[in-house]
């Protein structure tokens, strides 16, 4: 971790180098471990796709945000103009759904300081899918056909959050 931090930090001067994208990617891996967390090792079959190594795996959702960084850091040190570079990020957008759907349901299982660890990954979900956008934006210097989705995604997560810090399991 510390090594990606380092690299991360280092300025990008006449290249490029993964940054946006591949953080949102990783926003995403950790939010699906803390829903991995606060399910016993399981997130649950509403997450479809997300689990890449099946459907409620453990390690499955955090897995598919690893493989999703990869794929940008990738892509981006390609062509960054190419639309290539934007499916990771697309992909964090397209994922973000079901994992708030299992942080949705988390607020009626769990209790104590759990509900952190949702609260917790719903921001995590909110920040990746705010950057993947931003990130897309940025690649191809036009807004994201699926920006409306994201407002609507980061409304859920807040959603989420607001109902954790009033103790409330009700979204």
């Amino acid at each position: 971790m510390s090594e990606f931090l380092k690299f991360l930090a280092t300025p990008a001067v006449g290249a490029s180098v993964p940054a946006g994208g591949t953080v949102a990617a990783l926003a995403l891996a950790q939010a699906a471990a803390l829903l991995a967390r606060t399910g016993n090792g399981e997130i649950g079959s509403a997450v479809g796709d997300v689990s890449g190594g099946g459907a409620g795996s453990a390690g499955g959702g955090w897995m598919h945000g690893l493989r999703l960084a990869e794929q940008d850091a990738f892509a981006v040190r390609r062509d960054p103009a190419l639309a290539e570079a934007c499916r990771p990020a697309a992909a964090v957008i397209a994922a973000a759904g079901d994992l708030l759907t299992v942080a949705e349901q988390r607020l009626d299982e769990v209790r104590g300081g759990a509900l952190l660890d949702v609260a917790a990954a719903a921001e995590a979900i909110r920040s990746a899918v705010v950057t993947a956008r931003v990130a897309i934006e940025s690649r191809t210097g036009a807004e994201v056909p699926v920006a409306a989705e994201v407002d609507g995604l980061a409304e859920r997560a807040e959603r989420i959050t607001e109902a954790v810090r009033a103790g409330v399991a009700v979204v």
